[in-house]
This record gives structure tokens, C-alpha cells and sequence, in this order.
């Protein structure tokens, strides 16, 4: 008796990935990575650890949670401190 199984070339592609052997990079390459590394390192270490472009960051967002009372209508937004407020307020 001989099974015939059918599969997507889809499925067939990823098998074929799965077992193909890495391409290797050229010494070169490995070369110019490595020094990349280098720089980026001594870049970090003479900033004192903080990374590239932290003070271009964008602001926080404010987070503000919509309460619904019983009635189903939504209440005035509380901030996070107020929630946390009123959380705890319900624990005591």
C-alpha cells in the first residue's frame, strides 16, 4: 500500500528554510561588524550607558482610565493616581 500525501508549497518552502545550511559571511563582513560593535560600545560607555537618541524620545502619554458607574454612562476620566487612589480606598 503506498501513501501519497499532498502539501502547499508553502508548507514545502519552510521545510526546505528549515534545513538549508546558514550562508556564511565573508570576513570582511564579520570584520566591519565587529568594529560597528566596537564603536557602538565605546559610544554607550562614554555616554555613561544611556543609549543614542534617549533625549529625543517623545514624551510619556498621560493614561486616563473611562470609569462606567451602574448606569452605564460613562463618568469624568480619572487619572492613573486617582484610580489607584480609589482602589485603595475601597480595600480599607
Amino acid at each position: 500500500m503506498t501513501l501519497v500525501a499532498s502539501i502547499s508549497a508553502n508548507t514545502a518552502a519552510v521545510a526546505i528554510e528549515a534545513i538549508k545550511h546558514p550562508r556564511r559571511l565573508a570576513k570582511k563582513d564579520q570584520v566591519a561588524d565587529v568594529k560597528a560593535d566596537a564603536e557602538r560600545n565605546a559610544q554607550r560607555v562614554a555616554n555613561g550607558g544611556a543609549p543614542n537618541g534617549i533625549h529625543t524620545a517623545p514624551p510619556p502619554t498621560t493614561i486616563s482610565l473611562d470609569l462606567l458607574g451602574a448606569e452605564r454612562q460613562a463618568h469624568q476620566q480619572a487619572t492613573l493616581h486617582q484610580a489607584r487612589a480609589a482602589y485603595r480606598d475601597l480595600d480599607v
